[in-house]
């Protein structure tokens, strides 16, 4: 479905955020009225309302459903929300902003997706594609709407899931990063996961690159018998060792040793050279040099294994948007074990911590803080790996580890523990320890205080009172976390 099939049509657009507000401009461009739904009243309704038009909030579908032609879908709304399966019981169309944009400019789009790396090597791909001249846009899940972004000779997009899953066209060229469980609570299950993920090769790209290093991904794109370029060991890009490095190389030919690159650990590098794959199976011919000065002049993106400065010392690395076991695994695989304390945490997606436990067990760190509490399943998995954690405690000499899974934090927001954590924490620093932050913070992007004036606004003193007995819980934690690192660390 293209945008100019809804002239003349009722729309209803389900969410008011970003997206929900991208799509709604668009249709008032084109001189269409709009009617919203939301699950919750909030700011951004009632933007959209003062600006768009109204805003219902939590209706039953029934009480719409005799007034509604086409559904504009935002991506946090999963098939399996009851309004959505209501109108699909019902055979109303839905479609979504992402859709309607990609049915106009998939045969100048390069998609990327996966579980995690997605950002990184979009942003990546970008940055290539600029530095050899070419006129080119970065947007999707990376932050900027579709809808309403200025023409490009190139738009590089990342897709979450939740967007991949409503495409009926796929991207020019589609990138896959990698593949693990992640977002059960919205696909509903593993193999469902995959499949909205993997719908963006379901309409005929032209070119497809995939990161072979991922048994799981490669197997999951041969099930959907989809050709593609392997990005990995004797492909034509991948990773080798020469003279005891590791070097992103064409064609056996080094472009860059890995450990030059400005973003931190073999993920990323295996990241990187997706993102030249991509480049090059777009039209462009790679420049070694330029690539080089791009790659080594690339930014990291924030929230990912960003390291951020503090004067006491520590080294405290923000990686809040590993927002899964296999990705915080692939953080502490780029700092090690020694001397690293793990900050984990969030709101539980469904899946297996496992694979977390038995990598810490393997391979110890100094200490695990929970910030907030997982629910029961990982609670389990990680209470399951306190004895292996006492045992290499004692292996490694050390007097104490601890633990600590056993607090409920349900209100928290991203933010708090970048702040509240990093204040907290310098008196770690004459120890040497590296901090990092892992896990996924419900809601959106805020800090604690400013979540505290949303509701006193929305007049829920209730609510606000509740967080600020979690801020001050917080902060308590934080600091009786330090002392007690600072007590195991005293001869």
């Amino acid at each position: 479905m293209r945008l100019s099939d809804l002239d003349g049509r009722r729309v209803l657009v389900l969410g008011t955020g970003r997206e929900g507000a991208a799509v709604a401009e668009a249709l008032a461009l084109r001189g269409i009225a709009v009617t919203a739904v939301d699950d919750r009243e909030s700011e951004g309704s009632a933007r959209f309302a003062e600006r768009w038009g109204p805003v219902l909030i939590a209706p039953d579908f029934g009480s719409v459903a005799g007034s509604v032609d086409v559904i504009v879908k935002s991506p946090g709304f999963s098939p399996r929300h009851p309004f959505v399966a209501a109108a699909i019981a019902a055979g109303v169309p839905i479609t979504s902003g992402t859709d309607l944009w990609m049915a106009d400019n998939f045969a100048t789009t390069t998609g990327v997706t996966g579980s995690k790396g997605k950002s990184t090597t979009a942003a990546l791909t970008h940055h290539l594609t600029v530095a050899h001249g070419v006129d080119a846009a970065l947007a999707g899940n990376i932050g900027v709407p579709l809808l309403g972004l200025p023409s490009a000779a190139r738009t590089i997009v990342e897709l979450s899931s939740y967007q991949a899953q409503s495409l009926t066209v796929s991207p020019d060229v589609v990138v896959l990063t990698s593949l693990f469980p992640e977002h059960l609570d919205w696909h509903g299950s593993e193999q469902q996961y995959y499949d909205d993920k993997l719908n963006i090769l379901a309409h005929d790209p032209r070119r497809v690159v995939v990161n072979a290093e991922d048994s799981r991904l490669a197997a999951e794109v041969e099930r959907h018998g989809v050709t593609f370029e392997p990005v990995g060991p004797g492909a034509a890009w991948g990773l080798a060792v020469l003279d005891g490095a590791e070097w992103i190389v064409h064609h056996d030919e080094p472009i860059v040793r890995a450990s030059a690159l400005p973003v931190r650990g073999r993920h990323n590098a295996v990241n990187a050279a997706l993102a030249l794959a991509a480049v090059e199976v777009s039209g462009v011919t790679i420049d070694p040099e330029l690539a080089l000065a791009a790659l080594k002049s690339f930014a990291p993106l924030e929230h990912r294994l960003e390291p951020i400065a503090d004067p006491s010392g520590l080294t405290f690395v923000d990686d809040s948007l590993s927002t899964s076991p296999f990705a915080a695994i692939e953080a502490l695989k780029a700092f090690g074990s020694d001397g690293v304390v793990l900050i984990v945490g969030g709101q539980d997606r469904g899946v297996d911590y496992s694979p977390l436990a038995e990598h810490l067990a393997q391979h110890p760190v100094t200490a695990v803080v929970g910030l907030p509490l997982l629910v029961q399943s990982a609670r389990a998995a990680i209470a399951g790996v306190d004895p292996v954690l006492e045992q290499a405690a004692r292996t490694l000499g050390s007097s104490e580890i601890e633990v600590l899974t056993r607090v409920t934090l349900p209100l928290a927001r991203r933010g708090i523990l970048a702040g509240l954590v990093l204040a907290a924490t310098r008196a770690l620093g004459e120890f040497g320890a590296t901090l990092m932050v892992a896990g996924n913070i419900p809601g959106r992007t805020q800090t604690l205080p400013l979540a505290i004036y949303d509701a006193v606004q929305n007049r829920n003193y209730a609510q606000a009172n509740g967080m600020v007995l979690l801020m001050t819980a917080l902060a308590l934690l934080s600091l009786w976390t330090v002392r007690r690192f600072e007590q195991s660390k005293r001869p």
